[in-house]
Parts: C-alpha cells; structure tokens; sequence
C-alpha cells in the first residue's frame, strides 16, 4: 500500500497515516528465524559434547602414551641388562653346536668302525638261513670262495634286520653277516663281485658292505652318475665313505658330488668330440 498525501483544513494539515505491513508474512519470517535459531543451538550442543569426547579421548590417549612410554623403559632398562647374558648365552650355542657336530662325526666314526667287518646281503629268500644263520652264511661263504677264504675263516653272528613282518610276494629282510677277520670280508666281497649274479632257488642274491644310513644316503647320491659311467665304459670305483674314483687314460680322477662329475663329463665329450676326425662321425 502507497502513502498518501495529507489534504488541508482549517486547522491545518492533515498528519500522514503511518505505513502498515501484513502482519502474517511477519509472523512466518519469524517463525523461520526460531527454527533456524534453534537449530544452531542444537548443532552448537551437538559439536560442544562432540569436543567433550574427543577431549576425553585424548586424556585417554595420553594417559596411554604416558603408560607405554613408561613401559618402553623398562624394556629398554631390562634389555641393558640381559645384553651380556645373551651374548654369553649366544656363544654357549655355538660352541655347544661346534660340541655337537664334532661328536656326531665321532659317533658316525664309531659306528662306521663297528661295522667295518659286517657284510649286507640282499636277497637271501626267507628261511634258508634256517635256525643258525651265522653258520649257513660261513659254509655258503666258504663254499662259494673256494679256498680263496683263510681257513679258520668265521662268522661271529648273522641275523636279518629287524623290522615289520614283510607282506606276501615282498622282498625279503637283509641279513647282516659279521665276519671276525676285515680282511676276510674283503676278500668275500671281492668273489661275490667276481661270481655276480648268485642265484640261491632263482633268486639273486648281492653283496655289500655294511654302511651307516649317512653313509649310505651319501653314496646313494651317485647312483644315477654310476650309470653313465657304465654306458660310457669308464671304470669306476665308490671309496669310503663316499668319493667317486673314475679311471680315464690310466688317471684316476676323484670327486666329492655328482656335480663334479656332471662338469667333469661335459669337459671330457668336448675333447672326444674335438679330437675325432669329422668323416668318422
């Protein structure tokens, strides 16, 4: 609504009225104002217990820090202190796996020397041996020698390695012959290597010396090198405890694993390749 301009009269001029609003748009604006008031009051409350917590959590992390920093000294202080017992503690290992090795090597000594004057037999079929082995095995022995075996040659004890009952149709349990005399033995492993293959009732029966099982996975390495050497016709001979001797234009050539070995017969193919005429190939 306009102003109006005020109209004379005898007394004078007539007061301009005052200017009106629409008293209901005033009171919705209002409205809208306690709203949004109220509103920031209740976000301000909202961040304000927020702060509260965030600052309890603090507290609680100091106070956590506090304690774990306390806590870091006390290891640092102890770890000072144990130090030198973990070093002492440290070189009693070594010196006690050095200990070790060096009587495990002794023990594997001892043991390999007890067994020096045994012979492994495989394949003797079950039984034959019968109720005294010892003295089947020194009149087969004998019987198989000749008169190559001393002739008070003996045989102290004979027994096959103990172990499960084998199931039917399996091999039969090694038997472990100990001959009184080493040299002796030698000379029975020797005809047995000169007679091979012996057959005893159609089977075949093999000789060997009487190895520890570190010794015998140590010689077992070379198995598969041992058949090349025999395609390859080279002479070949296992020392103890386990070193390849390969003979080769009359020089004998010693290896320690069949790597060196591997190495040693790729080097020796070149030459031949290198040194046979190309019409002969």
């Amino acid at each position: 609504m306009g102003c109006t301009k005020g109209k004379s009269t005898e007394d004078g001029v007539t007061p301009t009225p005052r200017i009106q609003y629409p008293k209901p748009q005033v009171k919705e604006n209002m409205g809208k104002l306690d709203t949004i008031l109220k509103e920031i009051r209740d976000s301000r409350q909202a961040i304000e217990s927020r702060l509260d917590m965030i600052t309890t959590d603090m507290n609680i992390m100091k106070d956590d820090q506090a304690k774990l920093s306390d806590s870091l000294k006390q290891t640092e202080s102890t770890v000072v202190d144990i130090l030198p017992t973990h070093n002492y503690n440290k070189n009693a290992i070594v010196k006690l796996q050095q200990q070790m090795e060096a009587l495990q090597e002794r023990i594997e000594d001892a043991e390999g020397r007890s067994r020096r004057n045994n012979i492994r037999i495989i394949g003797l079929p079950k039984g034959k041996e019968g109720s005294d082995p010892a003295r089947y095995i020194e009149a087969w022995l004998q019987s198989i020698a000749k008169d190559r075996l001393w002739t008070h040659f003996v045989v102290e004890r004979a027994h096959r390695i103990p172990g499960r009952k084998p199931i039917p149709g399996a091999p039969a349990r090694p038997v472990i012959a100990r001959i009184l005399n080493y040299r002796e033995r030698d000379v029975a492993l020797h005809v047995a290597r000169e007679l091979d293959p012996i057959i005893i009732d159609n089977a075949k029966i093999s000789l060997y010396p009487d190895y520890t099982l570190a010794v015998q996975k140590r010689r077992a390495f070379f198995q598969i090198i041992k058949q090349r050497l025999r395609k390859m016709e080279l002479k070949y001979a296992i020392l103890f405890p386990a070193k390849l001797r390969i003979t080769h234009n009359q020089k004998a050539h010693f290896f320690d694993s069949p790597d060196l070995v591997c190495t040693w017969l790729k080097c020796i193919n070149q030459k031949i390749a290198h040194t046979v005429p190309k019409g002969d190939k």
